[in-house]
């Protein structure tokens, strides 16, 4: 549960969109977020699943709030650093509308999957991006990850398990685990599904059948590898292609291995990848 306490005031900014703030930062920050109707629409038509929860509300927290974001299921939390005038910081906002179906909706119910909270939103997110701008944006995004994916494994020690995107804590704090890493090596191993073993259209299916069978559930890697097997089997028609398209994704690498990532480097949504 999360509240927050103050002089706050309600505006509007589309049909089931609005900005929560103190009344003198108001009309800065509904302008600053006059796309965020915009940017619901485009990812809740990507996803092929519907918005439960709503109307969709961004707070613009005071100066010393911590965290960027914060995706509270009915009231997203959100820094006064993403109000600068130019909407160039306004992805943010995208990134926590995202969370709505990839963390809210779906849940993990472990800190050791965490990457099925952020790695999930972070590849949702960035075909948001992607329609809301372009491909280089969604692209350049990608690759400014990779450096800070490489820089936290760097950090961590290349065979620590918290160089994994299953970090084994044995009773430490989550926090200390905390990183670039289940973000981005978790988009690393979706863009890796998108692009070698799916392509683009079948993985926006895969996306929407994953959340229409685990909506408003708590779920580890375990079901979501076997919410994956089974959507190839939805898909494949017989065992022997199930199996077959099953082997191509080294999940076990994946997500226990530590280091970087067991495909080499990848080549983020190519013209031939986003037609597939």
């Amino acid at each position: 549960m999360a509240i927050t306490v103050g002089q706050l005031a309600y505006q509007s900014v589309g049909p089931t969109t609005g900005i929560i703030t103190e009344p003198s930062q108001l009309a800065k920050c509904a302008a600053e977020l006059s796309d965020l109707q915009k940017y619901l629409d485009v990812a809740e038509a990507y996803i092929q699943s519907p918005y439960i929860w709503g109307n969709y509300t961004v707070e613009i927290m005071p100066p010393s709030f911590p965290m960027g974001g914060m995706e509270n299921p009915l009231l997203t939390f959100a820094s006064p650093t993403i109000i600068v005038g130019d909407k160039s910081q306004t992805y943010v906002a995208v990134h926590e509308i995202c969370h709505s179906w990839t963390g809210n909706e779906v849940t993990t119910n472990n800190w050791e999957d965490f990457f099925l909270n952020e790695g999930f939103t972070v590849f949702f997110e960035r075909h948001v991006t992607d329609q809301l701008y372009d491909r280089d944006f969604a692209y350049t995004e990608a690759l400014l990850g990779n450096t800070s994916l490489y820089n936290a494994i760097q950090g961590f020690g290349v065979n620590n398990t918290y160089s994994s995107i299953h970090p084994v804590l044995l009773g430490d704090n989550p926090d200390n685990s905390f990183s670039e890493v289940p973000y981005e090596k978790g988009f690393q191993m979706l863009a890796y599904i998108e692009k070698n073993v799916l392509g683009y259209a079948l993985m926006e299916d895969f996306l929407t059948y994953y959340i229409y069978n685990n909506a408003l559930t708590s779920i580890d890697a375990f079901t979501m590898r076997e919410t994956f097997s089974n959507f190839v089997e939805s898909i494949a028609g017989d065992p022997e292609t199930v199996n077959e398209i099953l082997a191509e994704v080294d999940f076990e690498t994946w997500i226990y291995g530590v280091g970087t990532d067991p495909s080499g480097t990848l080549d983020f949504w190519t013209d031939e990848s986003r037609a597939a």
